[in-house]
């Protein structure tokens, strides 16, 4: 079986949930015997300097990557205005990207061509006059809801107006604009629901981020006597910087007045001014980690405390992963086949948060149990050979 991926974004280094996704999905294919190539999308954003060789991702049979400007602007946001596409999505539509595509359509016959997220979907067109391929569009998110939420949490009017509009576009886009796939892969049994709401006759199925069965075998759930708090996310990401500081905000001050000794390490990319020059006691701010794995190993309770996004969370699946406790809302573990109190800890209210975290503290025997029991459910529930077959199952009966 021959894939091609298309990504908007150069999934290296392997850091934050977008890349992980992608990654995890050309690994569960070639685990199973497919043979991926990828073609990426090389923004400012997330750009990626130097040559994208093999040996990086040696899940993929080759990699292409294209350089795009996705940079907004006042003027081509009116302009677009009069699009067919929303802005966020018409910021990915360009003429460099298209020609890349129509040359690996024209020079290799593939089976499969993988949308990763509804940003490649202006790209359709192309496709089918160059391939007989059949499209499988993998949402990430439900988009719309994204950029609703944020609408509601938005506390100037400015931003309400602006991200209404987004949300608007991007909603009728959803909901209408996606009948021309041929197969619907989801992140989540969630999201999954929500896009057959719009297309009941699409078929599909649920394929979540994955991880490498060897993955848990070389961890160790830490045992020492300072217990630590990490949090790790992309924070050039909203719904990640609303997160946090309400975390900071409501929390963390609640855990200080019970607990002066706590410690909080925040790490990220693309860490924000205004979240570095931060002065709170007991928090250190880390910025972007060289190896995201072993700054997980070092300290214990992972923090999510994520208030508006949708999909799948990335870093509490490779928390788990590593025997850690997450204590996350309720949102947050949308996505995840995990029971609260048993692999996770929920809390969605400060209240709640900082009672889990002090309880975690004080019992290292219960913390010791959820991660034991989060780590056993990821090796369960999401391994990339596992998944890989049944998603290889389903793309053969699918003809």
């Amino acid at each position: 079986m021959r894939v091609l991926q298309l990504s908007k974004k150069v999934p290296y280094p392997v850091k934050d949930g977008e890349s992980m996704a992608v990654c995890s999905l050309a690994d569960s294919l070639s685990l199973n015997g497919a043979s991926v190539d990828l073609l990426a999308m090389n923004t400012q954003k997330h750009q990626l300097t130097g040559e994208l060789e093999n040996n990086l991702l040696p899940m993929y049979h080759s990699l292409s990557m294209v350089g795009i400007n996705t940079n907004i602007h006042l003027f081509s946001f009116i302009s677009n205005l009069f699009s067919p596409y929303p802005y966020q999505l018409a910021r990915f539509v360009k003429q460099s990207f298209t020609c890349k595509l129509i040359e690996c359509l024209s020079t290799i016959d593939f089976d499969y061509i993988f949308l990763e997220t509804i940003y490649l979907t202006p790209y359709v067109p192309v496709i089918k006059k160059y391939s007989k391929a059949k499209i499988v569009l993998r949402t990430h998110n439900v988009e719309h809801e994204i950029w609703g939420r944020l609408y509601k949490g938005a506390s100037w009017s400015f931003y309400k107006m602006i991200y209404k509009l987004l949300s608007y576009q991007i909603y009728k886009y959803e909901a209408y604009q996606l009948r021309h796939i041929d197969l619907l892969i989801s992140i989540s049994e969630r999201d999954y629901v929500a896009f057959r709401k719009f297309y009941p006759h699409v078929n599909g199925m649920v394929m979540p981020i994955t991880m490498a069965s060897a993955y848990d075998e070389t961890t160790a759930i830490l045992t020492k006597r300072e217990i630590t708090l990490f949090f790790i996310g992309s924070l050039d990401w909203k719904p990640n910087q609303e997160g946090l500081s309400w975390f900071l905000d409501k929390v963390w001050p609640l855990l200080i007045a019970e607990d002066s000794g706590i410690k909080l390490y925040v790490a990220g990319r693309n860490m924000p001014d205004k979240i570095k020059q931060l002065k709170v006691p007991g928090v250190t701010f880390v910025g972007e980690v060289e190896d995201a794995v072993e700054f997980v190993r070092q300290h214990d309770i992972c923090i999510v405390p994520l208030l508006s996004g949708s999909g799948m969370r990335a870093k509490i699946i490779e928390s788990m992963a590593l025997g850690k406790v997450v204590v996350t809302t309720s949102m947050g573990l949308e996505g995840i086949d995990a029971t609260p109190d048993i692999d996770v800890c929920i809390a969605d209210s400060p209240d709640l948060f900082s009672y889990h975290i002090l309880q975690l503290r004080m019992d290292s025997n219960k913390m010791k149990k959820i991660g034991f029991n989060a780590r056993n459910t990821i090796k369960n529930n999401y391994d990339s050979g596992k998944m890989g077959y049944k998603l290889m199952d389903f793309l053969n009966h699918s003809n």
